[in-house]
C-alpha cells in the first residue's frame, strides 16, 4: 500500500516523513498558485529530491497553477517521479501527457479527480485513458485546487472508480490514522494520501507534518492492506 504524505516544506521534515513510512512525499514548488506559505523554493525541492532518491521514495510535485506551460517548465527543471495536476481550472489532456513525456521522460502523470457526485466516474474513466495515476479527492478552492479540504466524500463512488479503471488509484480526502484502515478495506485503492489530518497548522498559514501521526497513518494503512490482501 502506497502511503502518500502532503505537503512537505522543509528538508528535515521530508526526511522524518520518509522515515515514518511514507512512500510518496508531495510538495508545492514555487509557482503561480497555492498558499504562499506552502510554496517550496526550487533549490530546496532539489535538496528534498536528493533525500528521496537516497531512500527510494517518490517525489510528487503538486501543480496548483492553471498554466500548463508553467507545469511543463517545472517538470523539465525538477524531473520529479510524479507530477500531480490539481489546479481548479485545468485538467491534463492527451496533448499535455504527450508533452510531459518529452520534457520529463521518467515522470508519471497524476490527475486529481474532484469526487463531488457520480459524474466523477465518467471523468475518471476519461483521464485514465492517458494519465498514469488518479487521485480521488474532496473539495475545491482557488488557493488549493482540488483537495486540502480535510473532508471525506462518498467512498462508494471511489470504489466504483477503482473497479472501473486499469491504472493505480490513490484515495485522498480527509484521511488520517483514525479512518485510513476503513477506507482501504472498503475502497481497495492502490494508495492512500494524507495532508490535513497528519499536519500541525499554525497561524499565518504555516504547517508542518505531525510525525507521530504520520507514523500512525502509515502503520494503520499497512496493517489494513495486509488484512485485505492488497
Amino acid at each position: 500500500m502506497v502511503k502518500q504524505l502532503y505537503s512537505i516544506i522543509h528538508v528535515d521534515e521530508a526526511i522524518q516523513t520518509m522515515e515514518a513510512g511514507a512512500n510518496n512525499i508531495g510538495l508545492v514548488p514555487t509557482q503561480n498558485g497555492g498558499v504562499p506559505a506552502h510554496r517550496v523554493p526550487l533549490y530546496r525541492v532539489d535538496q528534498i529530491h536528493k533525500e528521496c532518491q537516497k531512500r527510494g521514495v517518490n517525489l510528487v510535485l503538486i501543480m496548483l497553477t492553471n498554466d500548463p506551460e508553467e507545469m511543463l517548465d517545472l517538470a523539465k527543471r525538477l524531473q520529479p517521479e510524479i507530477l500531480h495536476v490539481a489546479g481548479d481550472g485545468y485538467a491534463a489532456d492527451e496533448e499535455f501527457a504527450r508533452r510531459l513525456k518529452e520534457y520529463a521522460p521518467k515522470t508519471a502523470l497524476m490527475q486529481a479527480v474532484l469526487v463531488d457526485d457520480h459524474s466523477a466516474v465518467k471523468r475518471a474513466k476519461k483521464y485514465a485513458e492517458y494519465v498514469d495515476y488518479l487521485l480521488l479527492d474532496s473539495g475545491l478552492a482557488p488557493d488549493t485546487g482540488i483537495g486540502a479540504s480535510g473532508l471525506t466524500h462518498d467512498w462508494k463512488i471511489d470504489r466504483e472508480i477503482v473497479e472501473s479503471v486499469d491504472i493505480p488509484v490513490i484515495e485522498a480526502g480527509g484521511l488520517g490514522p483514525d479512518n485510513v484502515a476503513e477506507a482501504i478495506k472498503f475502497i481497495k485503492p492502490y494508495g492512500v494520501d494524507s495532508l490535513t489530518k497528519t499536519s500541525i497548522k499554525y497561524e499565518g498559514g504555516h504547517m508542518e507534518k505531525d510525525i507521530p501521526k504520520v507514523k500512525a497513518f502509515c502503520e494503520a494503512a499497512d496493517k489494513a492492506a495486509q488484512e485485505s490482501g492488497l
